[in-house]
C-alpha cells in the first residue's frame, strides 16, 4: 500500500487549512493510500523531513505550500522517483502557474486522484541546496531583499511589484562576470537570472524564449543598462504581456553550469528566498523530480 506524507507549511496561511484537509484525504483514500500530515515547525528543514519518510517507506509526497515548500521536497528527494503533488498555498506559486496546476488548493488536491499525469522536470543544486524555479542577482535579490512579510502577507503579489518598481529605479548598474558551461561573459548590468521556469511574479517572462523545465537546461537572462526609452518601453512591454525581444536584454543557455560574480557584493535570490552573496555558483539537475500535472 502506498504511503503518502502530506508536508504542511502553515507558515504560508494562503488556504482553509480543514477543507484543503479534507479534500486531500479524500483524494488518498479513493486510492486506498495511507496518509500522514506533518507541519513544517519554524526553523525546521523540510528536506530532511523528506529524507527520513523516504526511509520510513513513504513513496509520495504532497507539498501544501510556496515554491519554498516545494523545493525543499526536491531536495529531500535528492533523485528519489517518488511523485510530487503541490497544493499551492504561498505568494507566488510560480511552479503551479509554469505546470498549468489549478492554483486553487482544492482542486489541486483533488488532481491527485482525478484525471492527471506525471511530469519529470529539472532542477538546480546552489550551495548544496536545490532549487526549481530561478536564481536572481541584482534588481530581482534586492527586491525579495527589501520586501517585508507583513507587506507580502498583507498585499501578496503585489507587494513584490512595489518594491521591485523602487529598486529598478534605484538600482545602481554593476559589473557581473557570467559563467555558462565554462564561457565567460563580461557586462555592465542591472540583472542576471538563471530561469528554469516561464513564469516571473504572475505573467510569463517578458522578452524571454520559450523556457521549460523539462528540457535538460537552464535559461540565462542578461539584463543590461537599458536606456531611458528601453526603460519605459521594458515596463509598458510587461503590463502588456509582450513576447517581442529587447535590445539591453540578452539570452544564454546552460546544460551544465552556472556562476556570476560582481564587482561589488550583491544579495542573491532563490525561488523568492534570499540565500547568500555573490559570487554563487549552480549545476543543472536535469529529470530532478516528478510531478503530478493535469493530463494533456
Amino acid at each position: 500500500m502506498s504511503k503518502v506524507l502530506v508536508i504542511v507549511n502553515p507558515a504560508s496561511g494562503h488556504y482553509e487549512a480543514e477543507t484543503v484537509g479534507a479534500a486531500i484525504e479524500k483524494a488518498a483514500s479513493a486510492d486506498g493510500r495511507r496518509l500522514e500530515f506533518r507541519e513544517v515547525a519554524a526553523g525546521e528543514s523540510v528536506a530532511d523531513l523528506v529524507r527520513r519518510a523516504l526511509a520510513d517507506g513513504f513513496d509520495m509526497f504532497v507539498a501544501v505550500g510556496g515554491d519554498g515548500t516545494v523545493s525543499g521536497v526536491v531536495e529531500g528527494l535528492d533523485g528519489s522517483p517518488a511523485p510530487v503533488a503541490v497544493v499551492p498555498a504561498g505568494t507566488g506559486n510560480l511552479l503551479a502557474r509554469g505546470l498549468d496546476l489549478p492554483l486553487d488548493p482544492i482542486a489541486a488536491a483533488r488532481l491527485m486522484s482525478g484525471d492527471h499525469a506525471v511530469r519529470t522536470i529539472d532542477a538546480m543544486r546552489v550551495e548544496g541546496r536545490v532549487f526549481i524555479l530561478n536564481v536572481g542577482v541584482g534588481i530581482s535579490s534586492a527586491t525579495v531583499r527589501d520586501t517585508s512579510n507583513a507587506d507580502k502577507r498583507r498585499f501578496g503579489r503585489a507587494a513584490y511589484v512595489g518594491t521591485g518598481l523602487r529598486e529598478a529605479v534605484g538600482f545602481r548598474p554593476c559589473r557581473f562576470t557570467v559563467t555558462v558551461d565554462g564561457r565567460v561573459t563580461r557586462l555592465r548590468a542591472t540583472e542576471v537570472t538563471v530561469a528554469n521556469c516561464d513564469f516571473i511574479g504572475d505573467i510569463p517572462w517578458p522578452w524571454a524564449p520559450e523556457i521549460l523545465p523539462d528540457d535538460g537546461k537552464l535559461d540565462v537572462c542578461l539584463v543590461l543598462v537599458p536606456t531611458a526609452g528601453e526603460s519605459i518601453r521594458s515596463g509598458l512591454r510587461v503590463m502588456r504581456h509582450h513576447r517581442k525581444p529587447l535590445p539591453n536584454v540578452r539570452w544564454l543557455r546552460a546544460r551544465r553550469s552556472v556562476k556570476i560574480d560582481a564587482t561589488r557584493t550583491l544579495p542573491v535570490q532563490a525561488d523568492g528566498d534570499l540565500i547568500g552573496e555573490t559570487p554563487v555558483e549552480l549545476t543543472v539537475l536535469p529529470g530532478a523530480v516528478r510531478v503530478i500535472v493535469p493530463r494533456g
